[in-house]
């Protein structure tokens, strides 16, 4: 194969491992986000009580339930922000993130909230409920609270097979790029295509220069991307006017994840390169001394 010909292939190669590679550090810095870890962390560390959920509840179905049953005539606010802020209420967030997460990938048909998992709850903790609101619930309160959670529409709104169904694609592709063996392959490319190139140059470094140089661009590119996501998050908060440090609980995990493999990706790629350009001498001064 004459040397035009491998330098195609070779950029070719180095530029699908670029694409691949930020597609799967994207992807598995989104799973490490999403690992059970993160979510209880997150759950733990949530401030829900500083969420402004008032302002929030025309963008969020849980919100306006929320909102309706804490006017219930005896429950105060510091009622409400303990019941919030209780370890029963976190567990079951973090649970629910959990089946969300898991049908997400797997399509196991948990992702969902039905008013019977309130009902559970009150009924689990029903002395814990009533000391952190400084109100004893009673059946017809639970009994309205249904039939208002059923006015709101919460049953459909709070499934993701809904969403799914609605826009099959986005979670078609979600699904797919998120998917253990998405970021298997991902690994197996990036990898391949290294050895690939050792025998395409006759098993010599020497042509690496622009694979090490894609992964050069993927390790800042990804350090970028680790360095927006304090951005990100202000932004997100911004844009639905909700104070509440959720956001940066989820992206700091994510960012942490992307910033190390950033690092890795750039090392790796500047000794690639190092390492093409001493094939490359190598190999001259060996044609040197046949001369």
């Amino acid at each position: 194969m004459n040397r035009r010909k491998k330098t195609v292939i070779t950029i070719v190669l180095s530029i699908f491992v670029c694409l691949i590679g930020l597609t799967g550090s994207f992807a598995g810095s989104l799973r490490y986000g999403l690992r059970d870890k993160a979510i209880e962390t997150l759950a733990a560390d949530w401030e829900f009580s500083q969420m402004q959920i008032t302002k929030i509840a025309d963008r969020m179905s849980m919100a306006q339930f929320f909102v309706v049953m804490v006017q219930t005539p005896g429950i105060e606010e510091q009622g409400a922000i303990k019941l919030l802020d209780a370890e029963y209420t976190r567990a079951f967030i973090a649970a629910k993130l959990r089946d969300y997460r898991e049908d997400l990938l797997k399509k196991t048909g948990k992702g969902r909230i039905d008013f019977e998992d309130i009902a559970e709850l009150e009924e689990t903790y029903r002395e814990e409920v009533c000391r952190d609101l400084q109100y004893d619930v009673t059946a017809e309160d639970m009994e309205r609270y249904g039939i208002i959670w059923e006015n709101l529409g919460l049953d459909d709104r709070l499934i993701l097979e809904r969403y799914r169904n609605e826009r099959p694609a986005i979670f078609g592709v979600a699904g797919a790029v998120l998917s253990d063996w998405f970021l298997i392959l991902a690994v197996l490319w990036i990898v391949g295509a290294g050895v690939g190139l050792w025998f395409l140059n006759g098993r010599s470094f020497s042509g690496h220069r622009a694979y090490g140089i894609a992964l050069l661009v993927l390790g800042i590119m990804n350090c970028l991307a680790a360095a927006s996501c304090d951005w990100l998050a202000d932004r997100i908060n911004h844009i639905i006017n909700m104070r509440s440090n959720v956001m940066g609980l989820f992206f700091s995990p994510v960012g942490n994840m992307l910033l190390a493999l950033g690092v890795a990706s750039a090392l790796l790629g500047a000794g690639v390169v190092v390492l093409s350009a001493w094939a490359k001498m190598r190999m001259k001064r060996h044609g040197r001394r046949k001369i």
